[in-house]
């Protein structure tokens, strides 16, 4: 725009900015629904059945009670924040709650996966993930 008018425009770096962070929140989020997360399974791997139950409930449970503590209550604490003080972004004008409410919606997510995988880990829900295997006849025949 810049080149074309004569003037640059003023809004699409913050914007980037803001969309960076949502897309960064609601993608760790999904990460962590798929499994796909950055993890450390080294004991994991070596534990079988109660044993490994048993850690696996531990760590969602402790990934859930992080994601409540700091991302939805620090996050919703955020937000008031800058609701309460008027902050405004300069070029967008919007609310910088509007940006911060990013987090406690992750938050919110997180937790929500948490206590899901911690009910599939002592088998009262089932899990939700795709498996390999053929459902039908012509699945038999066709791969």
């Amino acid at each position: 725009m810049r080149y074309i008018i004569g003037s640059p425009v003023t809004f699409t770096e913050e914007l980037s900015r803001f969309l960076l962070i949502w897309l960064g929140l609601m993608a760790a989020s999904y990460a962590y629904r798929q499994r796909s997360h950055l993890a450390l399974d080294l004991l994991i791997l070596k534990m079988r059945g109660r044993q490994k139950v048993v850690l696996n409930v531990i760590i969602h449970a402790l990934i859930g009670l992080f994601s409540i503590s700091v991302l939805v209550i620090g996050g919703i604490q955020l937000v008031y924040v800058t609701y309460a003080l008027e902050q405004y972004s300069s070029a967008l004008g919007i609310s910088m709650g509007i940006v911060y409410i990013a987090v406690p919606l992750s938050g919110v997510a997180i937790t929500i996966y948490a206590v899901d995988f911690i009910l599939q880990e002592l088998g009262l829900r089932e899990s939700d993930m795709v498996t390999e295997t053929a459902t039908s006849e012509e699945d038999l025949h066709t791969g």
